[in-house]
């Protein structure tokens, strides 16, 4: 996946646009991908892994009453994230999901990721995917598909 965020990276650079991520259940692998690229500590400006809900509320000014309504895996908790870490100035890709091999519902199965992208690009991007596999496996696909996203977003620009 290193050619897809080395061109991440590029477009960034771009775009004049730092890079933050706002994790749950990939637990700073998206962060690591891009940091495991030389040369990313020019856009690469920070990250979260906010995995209790206690976190989202504290580190990204997640309202508690949306995690109570709609769960912390939930399209407004993953957007509230992104928008909580983002800027004019700093793109910031948000994940919250089930990875697995335990939590999962009827209504939301393990697998179940909920993306988000905001700030500096417009207007925020929401997206879910459901994944299958072990729990490795649910965290590599949340991670490229982060990439992805935050990929199309800045070639869209």
């Amino acid at each position: 996946m290193t050619v897809q965020t080395e061109n991440l990276l590029q477009l960034c650079r771009e775009r004049g646009l730092k890079l933050r991520t706002a994790e749950s259940c990939s637990a700073g692998a998206i962060a690591a991908e891009i940091a495991s690229v030389p040369g990313a500590s020019d856009v690469l400006d920070r990250g979260w892994v906010t995995y209790s809900n206690e976190a989202k509320c504290e580190e990204l000014n997640v309202a508690a009453s949306l995690i109570d309504k709609y769960g912390a895996v939930s399209r407004e908790v993953a957007l509230a994230m992104a928008m909580g870490g983002a800027s004019e100035h700093a793109i910031c890709v948000a994940v919250s999901g089930i990875a697995g091999p335990d939590g999962g519902s009827d209504e939301k199965p393990v697998g179940t990721v909920w993306f988000a992208v905001a700030g500096g690009v417009g207007e925020p991007l929401t997206t879910c995917h459901q994944f299958s596999g072990n729990r490795a496996a649910v965290q590599r696909q949340t991670v490229s598909s982060a990439v992805a996203m935050l990929t199309g977003v800045l070639e869209s620009l």
